[in-house]
């Protein structure tokens, strides 16, 4: 009988082992199946990232005449002024629009002026990959003085060269190299610099 009791006990056991065992995997398995399916965009995938929003003013420095040596023509006084200015160039080029503010005029009447006459007109500013700089101003309506056409020359200059992107400012005459810009002043070749 004790043999008996002790093989009842085994087979009990074996049944409970293997009994518990069928329990933990049913409790590994998850009872609902999972859907691996990806989900799809509900743009059919054409997302895209938004850009970065790209800031069209840069605060930069523009030369202007200096209405006391203007006035006088006492070496004393510089002849050219800064004036700090906050542009914006939406639409163009920072150096286009660079060139346009100098046309405009400064800020500071008082003290300074331009040399541009409201005649001229510019038609483009480009850079090429030297950092040389095209200025590019149409014939019609560009004539004045020796001291106007140094002021538009020392101006745009010294304003443009300033700038990261500018080594050397070329100045054309309606797309093309000329001799002047209003018949003083050589413009042939490029200019680093204009005191």
């Amino acid at each position: 009988m004790k043999k008996f009791l002790i093989l009842s006990l085994s087979v009990l056991l074996i049944l409970s082992l293997s009994a518990c065992s069928t329990n933990n995997d049913e409790l590994n398995e998850p009872e609902i199946p999972i859907d691996e399916t990806p989900i799809e965009n509900p743009d059919n995938g054409n997302t895209t990232e938004p850009e970065p929003e790209e800031n069209y003013t840069k605060e930069v420095t523009l030369y202007f005449a200096n209405n006391d040596y203007v006035e006088t023509g006492n070496e004393e006084y510089d002849w050219l002024i800064e004036e700090k200015r906050e542009i914006n160039f939406e639409g163009t080029t920072l150096e286009e629009a660079v060139v346009r503010e100098l046309m405009k005029g400064p800020v500071d009447t008082e003290n300074m002026s331009t040399g541009f006459p409201s005649t001229v007109k510019l038609i483009d500013v480009k850079v090429d990959e030297n950092k040389t700089c095209y200025v590019n101003f149409a014939q019609d309506g560009l004539y004045g003085g020796s001291m106007e056409e140094s002021y538009i020359i020392a101006q745009v200059v010294n304003s443009l060269v300033g700038l990261d992107s500018v080594d050397r400012v070329q100045f054309l005459i309606d797309g093309k190299p000329a001799e002047t810009l209003m018949g003083h002043i050589s413009i042939e070749e490029p200019f680093e610099s204009f005191e």
